[in-house]
């Protein structure tokens, strides 16, 4: 098969001003082919938007330092000599390591330009340049919009190990506003800058750790901006330093200003952080712990690379450091205080995490009442942490940190760890003497059970609380259950106390009860086992359900009260379901149809995805289900292979429940039907009805004057030609019909066969290539198909259709009975060939195809003139019907542009809607209609006139 290669060289060119410097990013020599993406001047559709990741790292490594950008080219490697209506081209600085959506907020830097590429470097000038900062990635944005389509550009690229490509291309207008992918690639073009280097004074700063230390040793990092040349470090001590990073040893307790005095040849710039080191020789620690977690079977990265928590940031190692004893870093927190825990790991993957504090000081962590963080299958983390008023006070409490790979067993404050590590530090809690901050939450603010559970969530210690529930009923509970004994809602407030004074929040209309609504409960709840991997559902979407979760973190989840929806009994309703992309799952779906609290694998199970991302599925509603009573539906999604009914239990995955209420259905059926297969020449045809509105009863009309009285009845023809079926269904509320005109082709298709010879007598006929009326040709074909009919003295080919692998596949006509007979033309790629006509009584054609790539192929008629009789005139029902497969228009004409005598144009998709009908008079010679609004697929065209009905199948690309 053919391959045409992409080369993308970006250049930031020459500066006027001053000297620049040509940076090269990418030296790949693979190339887009002229149908394929990413494509800048890809003009295979309409329209094209692109953008494009650049890593500072790439920049940086190719000699590329903080300046101005002036220009930007592309290396095209074959031109197609197409002119790009209002190229333009857009840039960015940016933190993104990987394109997943289109950026925003981007700067024009190369006005819209009608652009003609060429081969070579295309360079484009810009309008001002463009300052890279020397530590930001970079997205450029390419894009242009024609009103027509030729071929793409190829153009260089290269490989990356992100998602460097991202791109939307239509045949439509407005592609530059476009906001969704159409796909994504690590190939990108490569890229060379011409550039000019910034002059600048530095911006001095850097950081040091530890900054709290026992030992007196401290690591500071230079971190300025502007590449300074020279440094003068002042540890605050009386010693300094000229190194880029020093390391410095103080030799007495105390708190250290530290600045740093940054230089180049544009200048110096000095950063002061006063008090920055405490040095303290003789801390006070935490009593001894009872156990030290070790490290068994270090690997690759995991563990903790950073710890923050209020003053405490702290640097380390990774797992390979093992049990590591930080409690020299210390923090004071306050009771009853809320306080954030940021966690750093490089670790390749996610990992799982748990926290404690050792608030009564007696060596041991307590699982149950000591740990204060948790997370699971994450690889950077954060969580709060509120301060109890019960903690012993102003006394060094040891807090542990522990990580861990997310398949080893969840940590734990004494058990040794697989691959992770832990990491112990100090927290000294002093007294809270403010007056409390009230807030609280509630469990569910809509209740179908009348019974919520609030949480107390004020802070500064509160010793005493007042509740009122707006229902008249109060509680002094700090966290109370109440059951609430009407519907309604209710406005809830909490008044929290403590020896320093009170406060109060109140929750206008904060608890709605709705008894009506209760659904059964059911006869299990199927729990998550161990969480991984970002299992689980994220959304549900069902009539006006539109429900956003965590995933699988969350465990079984039952949202049968507070979302609910109301669907009529026989009626569709489209259901979706977002698992995500991570991993493939099966996902099945019930509804308690006899609402006994069981769900049944027989009738109540509505989708079974298994093996699927993201499922979905249109779904009717059955007739016979409990009506006007709030239904439980069950989704569970796992691990493929697992999930087995509605109570499994879920390895990795979840559960959650919905309420669904069904009411009868009060409108006539709406007809609607399918068939598979609707083109075949000896096959039973499968009928199967989708009538909306439970019909109770059907009458079918298969147009060969048979009927059936079946609701999915199956249908054999015993002739050939096309049939018009017509469905007519019933149910109390009347009746409904619906007929799709010329639905089922019975055709025994004559073909080129894929390999051999055949030969065919008759004097006309259709002929298809070797994968008939409805699929492609196949790969490495080499068959020859010749027409002799008896008595012929010529026989005339007229195309109705052709589509070849350009330049790879071949069709060739033969002026005679074999292939060693005259060529009369060979033919390639998608135009349709002109009417071929034999100097005598025979005609060969021979098909051939390589081992990739297939296409539609071709349809044509033949027709032979005998000996001793005028040559036939083209019927006006023999008509020319191209290009097929198009993007845009279809025309019809007959070959010596005579008028076509048609009156009616039908246009119908694959399950049978008319999607496209016009009328015209017989006088029309030359038909030509728009497709470019319709989905791309097979459809069907029906031409109807004074000579009948000529059908054809079309393939909209």
């Amino acid at each position: 098969m053919k391959k045409i290669y992409l080369i993308l060289g970006l250049l930031f060119c020459f500066s006027i001003v001053s000297k620049s410097t040509t940076i090269t990013i990418g030296t790949g020599t693979i190339t887009n082919s002229l149908t394929n993406y990413p494509a800048p001047y890809g003009n295979y559709y309409w329209g094209a938007k692109h953008q494009f990741l650049i890593l500072a790292s790439e920049l940086t490594a190719a000699g590329m330092t903080a300046g101005n950008i002036n220009s930007l080219a592309f290396n095209v490697q074959t031109q197609v000599s197409t002119t790009l209506q209002g190229f333009t081209i857009s840039m960015k600085l940016t933190t993104i390591n990987s394109l997943t959506n289109f950026e925003t907020g981007l700067t024009t830097v190369f006005s819209p330009t009608n652009f003609f590429e060429t081969a070579g470097l295309n360079t484009h000038s810009f309008l001002s340049p463009f300052y890279w900062d020397g530590t930001s990635n970079i997205v450029i944005e390419t894009c242009f919009n024609n009103s027509s389509y030729t071929q793409n550009a190829a153009v260089f690229q290269s490989t990356t190990a992100f998602t460097s490509s991202i791109w939307n291309m239509q045949d439509a207008m407005g592609v530059c506003g476009a906001t969704t992918l159409s796909n994504t690639s690590t190939n990108r073009p490569n890229m060379v800058f011409d550039w000019t280097a910034a002059s600048q004074v530095p911006t001095a700063n850097f950081i040091a750790n530890p900054t709290t230390t026992c030992s007196g040793v401290v690591s500071f990092f230079d971190s300025s901006d502007g590449l300074p040349t020279s440094w003068n470090w002042d540890f605050g001590d009386g010693n300094t330093s000229t190194l880029q990073n020093p390391s410095h040893t103080y030799a007495s307790s105390g708190n250290y200003t530290v600045s740093l005095i940054a230089c180049n040849a544009n200048g110096c710039d000095t950063l002061t952080n006063n008090n920055m080191i405490n040095v303290n020789f003789a801390p006070q620690l935490p009593i001894a712990a009872s156990c030290s977690p070790s490290t068994l079977t270090y690997c690759c990265d995991f563990g903790i690379t950073n710890v923050t928590f209020n003053t405490i940031n702290y640097n380390s190692g990774t797992g390979i450091e093992g049990y590591s004893n930080f409690t020299c870093s210390q923090t004071t927190v306050y009771q009853g205080q809320t306080y954030l825990l940021n966690i750093q790991t490089s670790a390749p993957t996610t990992q799982n995490y748990a926290a404690w504090i050792d608030f009564n000081n007696d060596g041991i962590f307590n699982n149950a009442t000591e740990r204060v963080f948790t997370a699971t299958s994450v690889q950077n983390t954060s969580g709060n942490i509120t301060i109890p008023g019960t903690a012993v006070l102003n006394t060094p409490l040891r807090m542990r940190i522990s990580a861990d790979y997310d398949f080893s067993a969840a940590p734990m404050p004494c058990a040794d760890l697989e691959f992770g590590q832990a990491e112990d530090y100090t927290i000294i809690i002093t007294q809270n003497n403010n007056p409390p901050v009230t807030n609280f939450n509630a469990n569910n603010t809509t209740t179908c059970n009348g019974t919520v559970c609030f949480t107390d969530l004020s802070s500064n210690v509160p010793t005493s609380w007042l509740w009122n529930f707006g229902d008249g009923n109060t509680s002094t509970q700090q966290n109370p259950c109440h059951t609430y004994t009407s519907d309604g809602t209710y406005t809830v407030s909490l008044t929290a106390f403590n020896a320093n004074g009170n406060d109060v929040m109140t929750k206008t209309n904060y608890i709605t009860v709705n008894t009506a609504a209760q659904v059964l409960a059911p006869s299990c709840t199927p729990t998550t086992l161990s969480y991984c991997c970002g299992y689980g559902i994220t959304n549900v979407n069902f009539n006006t359900i539109n429900n956003v979760t965590p995933d699988a973190t969350e465990g079984y989840k039952d949202f049968s009260c507070t979302h609910q929806t109301t669907i009529s009994e026989g009626a569709f309703y489209p259901l979706s379901i977002t698992t995500g992309t991570s991993n493939a799952q099966d996902t099945r779906v019930w509804i308690d149809f006899n609402n006994d609290g069981v769900f049944n694998n027989t009738n109540e199970l509505i989708l079974d995805a298994p093996n699927a991302y993201n499922p979905s599925t249109n779904f009717l509603v059955p007739s016979g289900a409990i009506l006007n009573t709030p239904l439980r539906m069950r989704i569970s999604s796992d691990v493929v292979g697992t999930l087995q009914n509605g109570c499994t239990n879920n390895d990795f995955g979840q559960t959650e429940d919905y309420g669904v209420t069904i009411i009868a259905n009060v409108l006539p059926p709406s007809s609607a039907f399918t068939a598979t297969p609707q083109i075949t020449c000896n096959d039973t045809v499968r009928f199967t009805d989708i009538t909306s509105g439970s019909p109770i009863s059907w009458l079918w009309y298969f147009g060969d004057g048979t009927t059936s009285t079946l609701q999915h009845p199956s249908h054999f023809y015993t002739s050939e030609g096309t049939y018009t079926v017509s469905l007519v269904t019933t149910n109390s509320f009347g009746q409904d019909s619906v007929a799709v005109i010329n639905y089922i082709r019975i055709l025994c298709p004559i073909m080129v066969p894929t390999t051999g010879i055949e030969t065919n007598t008759d004097c006309d006929g259709t002929l298809f290539d070797s994968g008939g009326p409805t699929a492609d040709y196949t790969n490495n074909t080499n068959g020859v198909f010749t027409i002799q009919p008896t008595g012929a003295s010529s026989v005339v080919l007229n195309f109705v259709s052709f589509n070849f692998e350009n330049g790879w596949d071949f069709l060739t006509i033969y002026d005679g009975p074999t292939t060693a007979s005259p060529v009369l033309g060979t033919y390639t790629g998608m135009m349709l060939p002109p009417q071929i006509v034999s100097s005598g009584g025979s005609i060969t054609i021979k098909q051939e195809s390589d081992v990739t790539v297939t296409a539609s192929g071709f349809e044509l008629n033949w027709y032979c003139n005998t000996v001793g009789e005028e040559e036939k005139t083209i019927e006006t029902t023999q008509y020319l019907i191209y290009p097929n497969p198009t993007k845009e228009t279809l025309n019809i004409r007959n070959e010596n542009y005579s008028a076509l005598q048609i009156n009616q144009l039908k246009l119908t998709n694959t399950i049978g809607q008319v999607v496209l009908l016009e009328n015209f008079s017989f006088e029309e010679s030359n038909i030509k209609i728009n497709v470019n609004h319709l989905p791309k697929g097979l459809y069907i065209l029906s031409l109807s006139g004074k000579k009948g009905e000529v059908i054809k199948k079309i393939n909209i690309q």
